[in-house]
């Protein structure tokens, strides 16, 4: 029975991976064809390829989506950075969030947490939270966490000290006494 559904679940992989190769392989013949002088055997040149090529097109993509929203331009690039980077700035929050909350709707707090930072970039106002839901995080003040994922555009581009700072104390929050 287990070696049945391992080979059910590998023909499926499978399948969707084939799909996906399909579905893609003209545009990556193409991109191959036409950078042809990179040589992407070198991680290197490849992670060229892809800011010349994905990179520029998501930059582009977010610059349309977030063109009616009016900012100063250092608050517009950690908005477009929200969007272009949205699973790093999950996975981090993730890292807190599941060891001591676990994963019973660590999805909603992710997602709630993300939503805040961005109507905080655009508003400049936080919600003040009177009573927990589910979907926001045990410990934390929600400048707390506004904070770490305001440090996490820093953190992108090498600058670690807000961020170790920030999420050391979050890290402490969750080092109290259990509720």
């Amino acid at each position: 029975m287990k070696e049945q559904l391992e080979q059910t679940i590998n023909a499926l992989s499978d399948a969707f991976r084939k799909e996906s190769e399909q579905k893609y392989a003209a545009w990556a013949e193409s991109i191959v064809k036409e950078y042809h002088y990179l040589d992407i055997q070198k991680p290197e040149e490849f992670s060229l390829l892809l800011s010349q090529t994905i990179d520029e097109q998501a930059d582009l993509l977010v610059r349309i989506t977030l063109s009616h929203i009016d900012m100063d331009s250092k608050k517009k690039h950690k908005l477009e950075f929200i969007y272009l980077q949205y699973q790093f700035i999950e996975r981090h929050l993730e890292s807190i969030i599941l060891p001591f909350e676990g994963h019973g709707c660590s999805a909603d707090k992710t997602r709630w947490l993300i939503d805040t930072y961005i109507e905080y970039l655009i508003s400049g106002n936080l919600p003040t939270v009177e009573e927990k839901k589910y979907w926001h995080p045990k410990r934390g003040e929600v400048c707390d966490w506004v904070n770490w994922i305001d440090s996490m555009y820093d953190l992108y581009y090498g600058k670690f000290e807000q961020y170790a700072v920030i999420k050391h104390k979050m890290m402490q929050l969750y080092g109290q006494k259990n509720e």
